[in-house]
């Protein structure tokens, strides 16, 4: 059996936000259980396309499902919000998971950086002081 790893998920959508955001939000927590926690949305300015703003949010939770497993089932709930390559080209982004953290291994370091990823993070402290993390997975960025 797979050990539990703390897993962080960035999500983010710049077309029928709030419809995509709150499907991904439902079927992440179905899919990652009771210790999953959310941040709060945020409408944010789309970093290095043209586009409609963006609703984005964090994910955090534990999971005994593979690194692989996690990224085939986001792809195929991004698949379902109608991400395709073809609105990828017009920069109609209907639903993007990213994995920023799976276990000790950060993603995306580029993301991490980001303002809005930045203050999301910290809604955890916040909010839900008593979530068990790693604390300097999260001052490290």
């Amino acid at each position: 059996m797979t050990k539990e790893n703390y897993i962080i998920i960035s999500i983010g959508s710049n077309y029928n936000q709030k419809e995509n955001i709150s499907f991904a939000k439902k079927k992440l927590a179905g899919m990652l259980g009771e210790q999953t926690s959310f941040t709060r949305d945020m409408w944010t300015e789309p970093v290095g396309i043209q586009s409609e703003k963006f609703i984005n949010c964090i994910c955090i939770s534990t999971t005994r499902h593979t690194l692989l497993q996690l990224s085939k089932a986001f792809k195929q709930l991004e698949r379902k919000c109608k991400r395709s390559k073809k609105n990828d080209l017009i920069n109609k982004i209907p639903l993007d998971i990213d994995i920023l953290l799976y276990g000790e291994q950060r993603y995306h370091e580029k993301d991490w950086e980001r303002q809005y990823i930045q203050e999301l993070l910290h809604d955890f402290f916040d909010k839900k002081g008593n979530f068990v993390i790693d604390p300097t997975i999260l001052l490290n960025t």
